[in-house]
């Protein structure tokens, strides 16, 4: 296995673009996962802007591995909104191919597998269709990150999703912490069925409270307000009783990282390995450059004991 190091976006939410590459490039890391938030929010990125950006990358020597975006949301949309969003993506895919950035994160809608309706379902699959095949006309990408509280929330779903999808450019993003969050499993047996979707791999780490006593715990709904933020969001109508958790750095939270990796190893996995931990100002971990810094000698510390070989 040999695998590309990536930072992120997500650290740098609350900071500036020039400081989130400047960061990357003196950490180490191979590449950048692109955040569409702030000035980048809804692609309306002045070319001038855009080619600014590309300079930056190249002076770095940094890859534009993905652009973490919050768009589609198709099975919760209104016919009218959806056509919104396919415009959204039309103004990212302008910016991906500026950069130079050969995948974009395409959500097909918030609302949890069981739960949707075969009519909402199947306009979702139409919807992706459109996008991806916009996306392979500029020999891009589209990825689904499996995550809780949407229609790939398991291996089961989001198989099934990208089977009906049938474009041979649509893949996943695997996180084992929105995995954790559903549960359901994430180790070497569903990392063997992923393999020939599998585009992405963010890692994070995560552990599930007793309670809320922790400040900085949250809750599994948590999602719902964050994500409604940029989506429309349907929150799971059957949940038992909320369950919380902590962030925690990588390998020292309730993520196997032994079992992923060792699944990642089996199926000779060569693409990116992309960093995505978060924390706010006042918590017990660092933020921005000490965050990355931290969680890039915590993954290579992970990967040297389980004798992994990246890219450099």
């Amino acid at each position: 296995m040999k695998a590309t190091i990536v930072l992120g976006g997500n650290m740098y939410d609350d900071s500036t673009i020039e400081h989130f590459l400047k960061d990357a490039a003196a950490i180490g890391y191979q590449g950048v996962e692109i955040r569409g938030v702030g000035e980048l929010k809804d692609g309306h990125i002045p070319e001038e802007r855009a080619q600014q950006i590309k300079a930056m990358l190249e002076s770095y020597k940094l890859v534009p591995t993905n652009l973490s975006l919050f768009a589609g949301g198709f099975a919760c949309n209104s016919d009218d909104e959806n056509e919104e969003e396919v415009l959204k993506w039309a103004r990212y895919l302008d910016f991906a191919s500026t950069i130079g950035c050969g995948m974009m994160r395409l959500n097909p809608g918030f609302i949890h597998s069981e739960e949707v309706s075969a009519d909402d379902y199947a306009k979702a699959v139409r919807m992706f269709q459109r996008c991806a095949d916009m996306a392979s006309e500029r020999n891009i990408r589209t990825v689904i990150e499996m995550h809780h509280g949407t229609l790939c929330d398991t291996a089961d779903a989001s198989i099934a999703f990208i089977e009906s999808v049938e474009r041979s450019n649509v893949g996943l993003i695997l996180d084992p912490v929105n995995l954790y969050q559903v549960p359901t499993e994430y180790g070497i047996s569903t990392i063997e069925r992923l393999k020939p979707y599998l585009f992405n791999i963010h890692i994070k780490d995560i552990i599930q409270l007793k309670g809320k006593q922790y400040p900085w715990a949250f809750g599994y709904n948590d999602y719902v307000p964050h994500i409604g933020k940029y989506h429309r969001v349907v929150p799971k109508t059957s949940m038992e009783e909320e369950r919380y958790y902590c962030h925690r750095l990588i390998n020292q939270g309730g993520i196997d990282w032994y079992e992923v990796f060792r699944g990642l190893e089996q199926i000779e996995y060569s693409g990116y390995l992309t960093i995505e931990s978060v924390s706010k100002p006042g918590s017990d971990l660092p933020v921005h450059t000490s965050l990355a810094g931290q969680c890039y000698t915590d993954l290579q510390g992970l990967l040297q004991s389980l004798k992994v070989n990246v890219n450099v």
